[in-house]
C-alpha cells in the first residue's frame, strides 16, 4: 500500500525545485508543501507562481531536526543542486534524527564529451589554470571563486558569471574580480550565447560543473567543439536517489 504523506518539506535551489511546485499546483495539493530556499534570489524563483509557502534562510542541520518536528513533515525532498554536498548532509541527517522520510532528487547527470578536461574539484581546476595562458570564464558558482583568487593574473584573466544578486556581487569583489569582467544573469544559457560571451571578453577557457540538462551542460561543452578549452568539475560522490519523474509518482500520494 502506497504511503500518504501529509505535509512535506521541499528543499529548493535549483529548477526541478520550480518544477515541483507547478506540478503540485496543477495537482491541488500547493497547499501541503512549504518550499525552503537559502538566499533571497532563491525565493524569487517562485514569484510568478500564487500561493506557494516559501522559507527563506540557511538552516543547520539543528534548525532543519526542529523545524522538521514542529511542522510534523512526513516527507522531506531534497531537490538541492547536485553540489551541494553540505546541505544535503544536513538534510539527510536531520531527517535520520527526526525518522522523516527522505527522498533525494537526483538531476541526470549527462556524459562528459571529447575534448573536455575533467577534474576533480575547484582546487584541481585551479591549479590547470595556473598553468594555462589566456583568460578564463568561471561559471561555478559565486559561494567558491575565492578558492580561484591566488591564480597567476587572476584579476586580469577572470570572468565571473553568476546569480544577479547582491550576494554574487559580494562575493566576486572578494575574491578580486573587477568590475567589468562581472556577468550577472540567470542561466542556462544556449551554445550560441556562451560563444558570444567568450569573443565578447576575449575568452579561451570555460570552467564549468555537470549541471546536467537543467543546468545548460552540453550547451557549455560544446564550445570544445569550437576550439576553446573547457575544464568541467565533476560531482561529488553521489549518493542513491531519485528522479524527477519518480518524485512526481511519489507526490501523487499527497
Amino acid at each position: 500500500m502506497a504511503t500518504v504523506y501529509n505535509r512535506i518539506a521541499i528543499f529548493s535551489g535549483t529548477s526541478e525545485g520550480y518544477e515541483l511546485a507547478l506540478f503540485l499546483k496543477k495537482s491541488g495539493n500547493l497547499d501541503k508543501a512549504d518550499f525552503y530556499v537559502a538566499t533571497d534570489y532563491g525565493e524569487t524563483t517562485f514569484t510568478d507562481l500564487e500561493n506557494v509557502n516559501v522559507i527563506q534562510g540557511r538552516l543547520t542541520e539543528k534548525d532543519m531536526a526542529k523545524v522538521f518536528s514542529e511542522k510534523k513533515y512526513s516527507l522531506v525532498i531534497d531537490s538541492t543542486h547536485p553540489y551541494a554536498d553540505i546541505v544535503t548532509a544536513n538534510i539527510k541527517a536531520a531527517c535520520d534524527e527526526t525518522e522523516v522520510e527522505y527522498i533525494r532528487l537526483l538531476r541526470a547527470e549527462e556524459p562528459v564529451p571529447k575534448g573536455v578536461t575533467l577534474v576533480e574539484n575547484i582546487e584541481e581546476a585551479a591549479r590547470a589554470l595556473d598553468k594555462m595562458e589566456g583568460k578564463f570564464l568561471l561559471t561555478t558558482g559565486a559561494k567558491e571563486l575565492k578558492k580561484y583568487s591566488k591564480i597567476r593574473d587572476f584579476s586580469q584573466r577572470a570572468v565571473a558569471r553568476v546569480l544577479p544578486s547582491h550576494m554574487s556581487l559580494d562575493n566576486c569583489e572578494e575574491a578580486g574580480v573587477q568590475s567589468k569582467y562581472i556577468i550577472g544573469m540567470q542561466g542556462p544559457f544556449t551554445r550560441e550565447m556562451n560563444i558570444a560571451t567568450m569573443e565578447q571578453f576575449g575568452l579561451d577557457i570555460l570552467v564549468t560543473k555537470s549541471t546536467g540538462r537543467a543546468g545548460g551542460f552540453a550547451e557549455k561543452t560544446a564550445l570544445a567543439k569550437e576550439g576553446y578549452r573547457v575544464l568541467v568539475i565533476g560531482r561529488p560522490a553521489q549518493e542513491s536517489g531519485l528522479s524527477i519523474e519518480e518524485v512526481k509518482e511519489r507526490l501523487g500520494n499527497l
